[in-house]
């Protein structure tokens, strides 16, 4: 279970729930005298409880009893054991009944709840087995933080919520939340504990010896009534925590726990927004409503309550949170059409819906007995195909299970039952399936398995026989269908295969091992390796849409992304060739890549509607969202990835993006460096960490962040890139300069002639810093033949105005706007905007940028037309523009989108806003100017410089 907070923590000894998470950092007996249970349990480090749990460390005590760290040696996992009293052990009807809310409290599955496992007896020692989650619990963050931020608060109530909507579904109500009770894993995921037992143990000798049901300070009206409760009571215990979380403070405050109940029967909470202004009225009033004294007032549900938050989020436009870098679409992109699937997250079904609540399974590697290597690892992509045919079945990642198997105590690189089980366990995955491949004479026989991942009970098996080599994929789905059954499938069988038919027509095995192969490279990061296996499947099989769709992803991840769009509409050719799952996967990747964001949307809400906790799902819709600067739905998106894998590196890295891009820097740094603790050699995975520290204006540790990407050929592109736009930002535009051109040339050494492309406009930029006008014409058209991206035609066009080619600028210009799509067509217009501003005229200008604006409100956009605004000495509005590219300052860190860093534009707000400043006859134009100076003064080549000393002087 989890790290327990010592008997001292908040709340630990009120009341009678069962284990209560703490943190190791409490009152732990490491280093002390040898550690024992309470009322003579003699439990010390080192003891094996049972022959089985091997005694590490003592984590608390309380009033149930003892808690400690121990280790399965059965199993090979660190797990939570509870010891219970001797006087709450020796009354046979509370262990029953503490055993039947044990029963109940271990079926609810779902990654936001701890996970029970047994209950047993050794030695007259009665004691309780659960996960072991690495955090500290909220009253702990609570003393430490004081409070949290409106969106932190909003995220761990939604987690705490999704945990009680799968309690809830399970009729099992908790009777007992309270801070000391949910615990922050360090990766960030949430725990919510002791559900039921406070329930179990009310019973009349209890009662007599004092201890209450609950914990007074944490009750709802109806408990402190003694009135029948139901869900409704809990929610009103998440309005308590939730404003608690909000302003550091209990919403009621008497002289006693009692009188504070007694209050909270009588009176309506006063909104948090009253304790604390700052607190948007929004999310004070979802608190408030949490809070209603009457059931009936309160949310209905904790679904109801979630989605109430999650529309907090969406519609506030201020509240600007998005981005995301295009490798942490595509390393979900693979997986969608290799049908290594989206993980589930478990979030089971309301009364008000009459879908399958979702159903997460975990296919361990299939035992190949055949000697045959060309099954190897090709027969499990193909059932997780064929098993998300149901739309309430989710697959999860077997290369993060993979890299998960190597993380347990007793490491494995397979994934045999055993080890899948440990896995699913600690993903709070609820089912394992195992198979097998055999050979009899010409012939296949394939069975397969499907158990319940803690308890191993088995819960379907079938056995099919293939006539010959090429007919044991074609089974898949017949070998499916009993375990489709067992998990609550009622389509009939015949309709299953017809829906996942397409997925299964491949003309060659060995393509399909190809493509296995394909997959497993590309989560080691061997993302030209990938690439040629899937081509060569692509080479067996002409019309396998998966292998195209993964040479799409490994060309987005090389820097191709010409070739990306090429094997994309390759891909679309054989659609026919995909489940109805991988089409709506496919289409919107098609959307994505080819920049048709609107629609991209639309295919991608269309499969998440479908299939709610699908990650690829989820993860291209954030970066859809992106696309067209709707920061709220793309930051909703984006967590609703991080919550169905919270173990998952690029979930966790694209949220990190986002956060970067809406400017919340430090979020950023938080989530890039949780992702890198899960996986310290993730790709690119230091290059979010750099640009939050660059946003923190943590120069030199950004600087250093950027090195650690020179790993790899990919790497070293992006740090290149990284490093010179640093040095641009400091005004160092010769250094700059030369490290663009080695690193162009490095690139296109290794055949990455989009970074090149990118490089050499880059350089021509900073060459128009330096007044050198013919290198940066040359170091355009380089670019130009490298590349026709629309980047690198936008970012041309701007060049080619500075350095007075109009007639090459307007040509890229009416390029861009008759591009189908708004974004190239709204650079067309900026372009547009610019070339009328360098003929004076202004009106034209902004007419033209306003236009552009009013296709795809963009960073830069702003940005030219407080420059336009300027120039037609329309001050007010020209420091309206400048001022939401200060707040939007995110965004400039990377302007496209595409891993390369442009956060060297953001200095120029402070130039323009001082001559809006000056203009408007403001006392503290200079202060910009200062910033200005203090950030590009010291390399002293910045062509500005002159200009605003002078300004200073005067």
């Amino acid at each position: 279970m989890a790290d327990f907070k010592g008997g001292s923590g908040p709340g630990f000894n009120r009341g009678v729930g069962a284990p209560t998470a703490v943190s190791s950092s409490g009152s732990s007996a490491s280093g002390s005298a040898p550690a024992r249970g309470p009322a003579g349990s003699a439990l010390q480090i080192g003891d094996v409880l049972a022959d089985r749990y091997r005694i590490l460390d003592l984590l608390g005590q309380g009033g149930m009893g003892a808690v400690y760290k121990a280790e399965d040696l059965k199993l090979s996992r660190f797990v939570a054991v509870k010891v219970i009293r001797r006087e709450l052990a020796a009354d046979p009807s509370v262990m029953q009944r503490f055993r039947q809310e044990l029963i109940l409290a271990r079926d609810v599955t779902h990654q936001n709840v701890i996970r029970l496992y047994d209950i047993g007896e050794a030695n007259a020692v009665d004691f309780i087995t659960m996960e072991f989650v690495d955090g500290e619990d909220l009253s702990t963050m609570l003393a430490r933080k004081g409070k949290l931020s409106p969106d932190e608060a909003a995220d761990i109530v939604s987690q705490i919520c999704a945990g009680l909507q799968a309690a809830h579904a399970k009729g099992i109500i908790h009777r007992d939340l309270k801070p000391g009770n949910i615990l922050r894993e360090n990766t960030g995921r949430i725990v919510v504990m002791d559900f039921g037992l406070a329930r179990t143990l009310e019973t009349e000798s209890m009662t007599r010896s004092g201890a209450l049901v609950g914990t007074f300070e944490y009750m709802s009206p109806e408990q402190a009534q003694n009135a029948s409760i139901d869900a409704r009571s809990d929610l009103y215990t998440v309005g308590l925590i939730f404003y608690e979380l909000l302003t550091g403070d209990r919403p009621f405050r008497a002289e006693s726990a009692i009188a504070s109940l007694l209050m909270r029967t009588q009176q309506r909470a006063k909104p948090p927004s009253t304790h604390d202004s700052s607190i948007p009225k929004g999310i004070s009033g979802i608190c408030e409503k949490c809070l209603e004294i009457t059931p009936a007032s309160r949310y209905q549900s904790a679904g109801e309550l979630v989605a109430e938050i999650a529309n907090w989020k969406s519609p506030a436009p201020v509240r600007v949170q998005s981005k995301w870098p295009l490798f942490a679409i595509v390393g979900a992109l693979v997986v969608a059409v290799a049908a290594i699937a989206a993980l589930l997250f478990l979030r089971p079904k309301t009364a008000a819906t009459a879908q399958h609540a979702p159903v997460s399974v975990l296919v361990a590697d299939f035992s190949n007995q055949t000697g045959d290597s060309v099954f190897d690892g090709t027969l499990e992509p193909m059932f997780n195909l064929a098993l998300e045919g149901a739309s309430f079945v989710n697959a999860f990642d077997r290369s993060l299970a993979r890299t998960l198997a190597l993380k347990l105590p007793k490491p494995s690189a397979g994934l045999d039952e055993e080890h899948a089980r440990l896995v699913a366990i600690s993903q709070g995955v609820s089912t394992v399936v195992t198979g097998e491949l055999t050979r009899h004479g010409s012939g296949y026989s394939i069975s397969t398995k499907a158990v319940d991942a803690v308890t191993g009970k088995v819960l379907a098996t079938n056995d099919i026989n293939a006539a010959n080599k090429d007919e044991v994929v074609s089974k898949i789905p017949n070998l499916a269908a009993p375990i489709r059954k067992a998990l609550g499938d009622t389509t009939p069988a015949s309709v299953q295969f017809e829906e996942v038919a397409g997925g299964f027509t491949a003309d060659s095995l060995e393509a399909l091992h190809e493509n296995a192969i394909g997959v497993e490279q590309q989560f080691a990061g061997k993302f030209d390796e990938a690439f040629q296996s899937f081509q060569k499947a692509t080479e067996l099989d002409p019309k396998f849409a998966g292998a195209y769709t993964g040479m799409v992803a490994m060309a987005q991840n090389l820097g191709r992304p010409q070739d990306a769009e090429k094997y994309m509409k390759l891909a679309m050719e054989h659609v026919d060739r995909m489940t109805d799952r991988e089409r709506y996967r496919s289409r919107g990747l098609y959307y994505l890549s080819t920049g048709d964001s609107k629609k991209c949307v639309e295919e991608y809400n269309q499969l998440v509607s479908r299939y709610p906790a699908d990650r690829v799902g989820q993860n291209n819709l954030a970066s859809c969202y992106t696309s067209l600067r709707d920061a709220p739905k793309a930051l909703e998106a984006a967590r609703k990835a991080v919550e169905i894998v919270p173990k998952g590196v690029g979930p966790r890295l694209n949220l990190a993006f986002i956060s970067v891009f809406a400017g919340d820097f430090a979020s950023g740094e938080k989530e890039t460096r949780a992702a890198l603790d899960i996986n310290p050699a993730a790709q690119l995975g230091s290059l979010p960490l750099a640009e939050a520290q660059l946003g923190e204006g943590q120069l030199q540790n950004a600087a250093q962040s950027y090195h650690k990407l020179e790993t790899d050929p990919l790497g070293k592109s992006v740090a290149s890139s990284g490093l010179a736009d640093l040095a641009a930002y400091e005004g160092r535009h010769s250094e700059s300069a030369h490290l663009l051109e080695q690193g162009a040339n490095t690139d296109l050494a290794a055949k990455m002639p989009d970074n090149a492309a990118r490089k050499f406009v880059a350089l021509a930029e900073e060459d128009i810093q330096l007044g050198r006008k013919p290198a940066a014409l040359a170091a355009v058209d380089k670019a130009l033949a490298g590349s026709k991206s629309v980047p690198i035609r936008f970012l041309a066009a701007r060049v080619y105005v500075e350095a007075g080619d109009t007639a090459k600028a307007q040509k890229l210009s009416d390029d861009l706007s008759g591009e189908l799509t708004a974004e190239p067509q709204a650079y067309g217009k900026i372009i547009a905007g610019m070339l009328a501003l360098k003929k004076d005229d202004s009106r034209a200008a902004i007419k033209n940028i306003t236009d552009a604006q009013a296709l795809l409100d963009t960073w830069i956009g702003r940005f030219e037309l407080g420059r336009a605004y300027l120039e037609a000495g329309a001050f007010t509005d020209a420091d309206s523009e400048f001022d939401r590219c200060n707040k939007r300052r995110g965004e400039a860190m990377e302007l496209f989108m595409d891993n390369v860093p442009t956060y060297s534009y953001f200095p120029l707000v402070y130039y323009y806003q001082g001559r809006v400043r000056e203009g408007m006859k403001s006392e503290g134009f200079v202060d910009f100017y200062k910033t200005y100076l203090s950030l590009r003064g010291a390399a002293n080549e910045d062509p500005l410089l002159a200009d605003i000393r002078h300004r200073v002087s005067q």
